[in-house]
């Protein structure tokens, strides 16, 4: 008898533990899931935080602007991703919560048959093995072997009595600690849903501000039209600038190339190559260069975000920030230019061996023509217009190839 029940409580404990790991298995891939999520979720948060900054400065004006409808929309976007995301989480929680109550029913359940099982042999031994019983037992055995057969037969039933008690602790223990998670989850689902319906809130107020600035906007197409028109002109002057000075810095290279010794020769040109190897291999890795900020225009042809069937072909992208925003260089290099152009303010050139990066739109400048500068020096500081938009024009060029900046700079 003592033998079958042991066997029936291995196997109950068997199929506990089997369930437990099927459930815990997957709870960890979940958590893995949840915790990707959670990541994307304060990515997102600290972008919208970034957002929000620049959106106070711009709203200080009184008029809408374009960068005010970018940056709205970026918000929008950015505050429906985490939403979406907390909707994953709370699927994701729901389903963990379900698999811990359906181990905790399965423990209650094992707990309960352990605690009757125990009940028995417990009324067993006061009712048949007490101790006179079991001597007179044992003592009446026919020989040897019978006897200790029957003394073993005892001892097994003392064991079980230990063994089933024993039992009955590790599982109520099991119990607690599973009840003790199920809580901690029902409390992370509410907070979660308590946080998405503030975000939900959120998104409601910024679709309005969005709705308010795109209807003022588009009350002033022809105003729009005509800082298009200007904004072209002043673009067309800076590729010019910069198209030029690429083909000088060509020319002069290979003016020295021919008057040079073949030595200096060779060893300039090592120099340009390594320059450039170097910045080719920090692809995807170059520091921003501002501190504060969001792409508020994209590289290339894009388009309009009031006028419709307009597209602006951008040399590179434009970053709004906050006022006063120091400019760092993203790479060492030579400056070839501080220049300065209508409707682009100062701007900074620097040099990479083939490479060049284009810094415009600056309020001052603090480096020098032939000045050479390491990653991340200080090359001025944000011009600030009077709309109130902090807005840096950044380039990346190889020799007359305009490059995408953003595939270059490191993600945020």
């Amino acid at each position: 008898m003592f033998q079958k029940n042991s066997m029936k409580n291995k196997l109950k404990y068997i199929a506990v533990v089997g369930l437990l790991f099927i459930v815990i298995t997957s709870t960890l891939a979940q958590k893995k899931s949840r915790k990707e999520l959670e990541k994307e979720r304060e990515r997102n948060l600290k972008k919208i935080k970034e957002t929000t900054k620049v959106l106070e400065e711009t709203k200080q004006q009184k008029n809408a602007t374009l960068s005010q409808l970018t940056l709205l929309n970026q918000e929008i976007e950015e505050r429906e991703v985490v939403i979406n995301s907390m909707s994953t989480e709370v699927s994701l929680l729901e389903r963990e919560i379900k698999e811990q109550e359906m181990i905790i029913r399965a423990l209650e359940e094992d707990i309960k048959g352990l605690k009757e099982e125990y009940a028995q042999l417990i009324y067993l031994g006061y009712k048949h093995l007490n101790g006179y019983d079991k001597l007179i037992h044992i003592l009446s055995a026919d020989n040897i072997a019978q006897m200790l057969r029957r003394n073993s037969y005892f001892k097994q039933y003392a064991h079980a009595r230990t063994y089933q008690l024993e039992e009955i602790e590790s599982v109520a223990k099991a119990l607690k600690t599973y009840e003790r998670m199920l809580a901690g989850k029902q409390e992370e689902k509410t907070g979660l849903l308590q946080a998405k319906t503030i975000e939900t809130k959120n998104l409601t107020n910024t679709k309005n501000q969005q709705s308010t600035v795109l209807r003022q906007l588009s009350s002033k197409e022809k105003e729009l039209k005509k800082d298009l028109d200007e904004s072209q002109k002043s673009v067309d002057k800076l590729q010019k600038l910069i198209t030029d000075l690429i083909a000088a810095e060509r020319k002069k290279a290979l003016d020295k190339a021919k008057s040079s010794s073949s030595t200096a020769n060779k060893a300039t040109i090592e120099k340009n190559v390594k320059l450039s190897s170097n910045f080719e291999g920090n692809m995807g890795q170059l520091p921003w260069p501002v501190q504060n900020g969001r792409v508020s225009n994209h590289f290339g042809r894009q388009a309009h975000p009031v006028l419709k069937g307009v597209f602006v072909d951008n040399l590179g992208v434009d970053i709004l920030t906050v006022q006063n925003e120091q400019v760092k260089a993203v790479f060492g290099g030579k400056v070839i230019t501080v220049a300065e152009v209508p409707g682009m303010h100062k701007i900074v050139m620097v040099q990479h061996g083939e490479y060049f990066t284009v810094y415009a739109k600056l309020r001052d400048v603090s480096v020098s023509t032939g000045e050479e500068i390491t990653v991340k020096q200080v090359i001025g500081s944000v011009y600030t217009g009077k709309d109130g938009e902090s807005e840096l024009q950044f380039q990346i060029w190889k020799n007359e190839t305009k490059l995408n900046p953003e595939i270059w700079l490191r993600k945020r």
